[in-house]
This record gives structure tokens, C-alpha cells and sequence, in this order.
């Protein structure tokens, strides 16, 4: 998917944008949002635990791991 984004300073109750042909003779979604409201994620998020990874890594060294029976597959009926 082809998306056009544009940071504009705004100095007036208007915008221009230019759109790339491609996009010519479609259906576009256009927000308009200023950039000091929106959140913004932080370059560096603690979502795992301190040391999480060196606690973690190898546990699984040495024990096979094995995949149980799948099954039979179910036979269905055919779409017409």
C-alpha cells in the first residue's frame, strides 16, 4: 500500500497537498490531526523485565521439544 504523508506548518485555514498519480480517481482518507497533540511512543520502552533476556535464554537447551497428534482433518462439505 502506497501512503502519502505530509508534515506541513500551517499558517492559514488552508492546506494544499499534492497527490501522486496513483492515487488519482480513488476513494482517500484524509486526517488532519497537529502533531503537538498526539501521543507519541518513546524510542526506548521497558516492556520486559531488567535481565529478563540473559535469565531466559537456552531454558529450553537440552529438552526436546515435541509436537503431540494433530489429529485427523476434518473432511467438510463442498462449497457451489
Amino acid at each position: 500500500m502506497q501512503v502519502l504523508r505530509k508534515i506541513q506548518k500551517v499558517d492559514s485555514d488552508r492546506i494544499s497537498i499534492k497527490i501522486p498519480k496513483a492515487f488519482r480517481n480513488r476513494t482517500l482518507e484524509v486526517i488532519v490531526m497537529p502533531i503537538d497533540e498526539m501521543r507519541s511512543i518513546p524510542e526506548t520502552v521497558d516492556i520486559w523485565p531488567k535481565d529478563f533476556f540473559t535469565k531466559t535464554a537456552g531454558c529450553f537447551a537440552g529438552t526436546p521439544l515435541v509436537r503431540e497428534n494433530q489429529g485427523e482433518y476434518e473432511v467438510r462439505d463442498t462449497i457451489r
